[in-house]
Parts: structure tokens; sequence; C-alpha cells
């Protein structure tokens, strides 16, 4: 994955106050079993806007997502999550 030509992208987004991208983040601070390895792309989203703005770039870069919500019932393998792992919060 060209997360460099990702990243840029997402940086481009107008509101970009409603994404927050943190990179190699240990998923066990998102998932309710506290269990997981790190997701190499993980963006916290406060809007639909910038949720369907996030899903449309990774569907042009051909990067596969994951929608966690809450977190709850989420159990993220040790090895971790090689793609955009999305959660949406307020």
């Amino acid at each position: 994955m060209e997360n460099d030509k990702l990243l840029d992208q997402i940086k481009n987004i107008k509101n970009n106050k409603d994404i927050e991208v943190l990179l190699n983040e240990n998923m066990k601070k998102h998932t309710s079993f506290k269990v997981g390895g790190n997701a190499e792309i993980f963006i916290k989203i406060s809007t639909l806007e910038a949720l369907k703005e996030i899903l449309t770039i990774c569907k042009n870069e051909n990067v596969k997502t994951t929608i966690i919500g809450n977190g709850t019932n989420v159990i993220v393998k040790d090895e971790g999550i090689s793609r955009s792992s999305n959660k949406i919060y307020k």
C-alpha cells in the first residue's frame, strides 16, 4: 500500500478537522476486549461527510477499509490490520 499517497490525499480533505489519522495505532485502545495488534492506518472520523470522503479516497486507491464503530464485539489479530481502519466518533 502506498501510504504516502493515501495520506497526502487525506490531508487535502476540506474538513480535515473532522479527521484524525494515526499510523501503526495499537487496536487494544479501540476495542472492548483490549486485544490485538496495530492498524497500519487508523482514521478517527467525526462527521458523515468526512467518512464519505475517506471511503471515496480509499476506493480510488484500492485500499480496503474496515469500519469498527465503537469497537465492541471486535477482535483484532495480533498481526494487526494492513488496511485503513476507520472509527466513527463524536
